[in-house]
Order: structure tokens, then sequence, then C-alpha cells
């Protein structure tokens, strides 16, 4: 499960932060990609396991799940990406840009 690791970097960098030094976190929100193989309800659970015993303890994380776009190279035409097979509804070019989908992102932070 790589959420652990993930969570486990967040924590490190959210508690080696200058501007967070001393200041309680309550909340930190995430975007997470849809393409970007992260289970949310994973990520949350192993966040709250981790975050116990460090200077972020109490604190929440919460998800923003960013959904997959993607641009048409060939005749420009957007669409959301709901499969893996990324094909242009409008014209059925595999030749498509990903617009979003895979961010994981520390997008803000809560503190007291």
């Amino acid at each position: 499960m790589h959420e652990a690791s993930i969570a486990a970097t967040i924590i490190e960098r959210l508690g080696t932060h200058p501007e967070l030094a001393g200041r309680p976190i309550r909340i930190v929100r995430l975007r997470v990609g849809r393409l970007s193989t992260v289970v949310p309800a994973n990520l949350e659970f192993m966040f709250g396991v981790l975050v116990e015993g460090t200077p972020l303890a109490g604190a929440r994380l919460e998800i923003e799940e960013v959904p997959a776009r993607a641009v048409c190279e060939e005749c420009g035409a957007p669409f959301a990406v709901d499969d893996p097979v990324f094909l242009c509804p409008a014209c059925g070019s595999g030749k498509v840009r990903l617009e979003s989908g895979r961010e994981l992102t520390i997008d803000n932070v809560e503190t007291d």
C-alpha cells in the first residue's frame, strides 16, 4: 500500500516546513487526481494512523478528487477520461494530451 509512504512524506514535509513551525495543523487539504493510483480512503486512514504521536497529531486530511480530462491533439476536442483507454470520443484518435487527473498536491493547510 503506497498510501502509507505518501502519508509519511506529507507528514514529514509539513513537520519541517518553516512557515508552519510551532503552529498546530488542523486540516491538510490535498488534490488527488483520479488516475494517480492513490485510493483516497486508504490515504486518509494511513494519515490518521501516522500522525499520532507527531506534532501533527489530531490533524485531519481532506481530499478533493480531481477528474481526469484530456484534449485531442488531432481535432482539439476536450473530454473526460473515464477509463484507461485514452481515445478521443469525437474522432477516435489516440493522440491525446492529459490535462488533469494525475495530481497529488497539497492544496492548503489550515492551522489554529
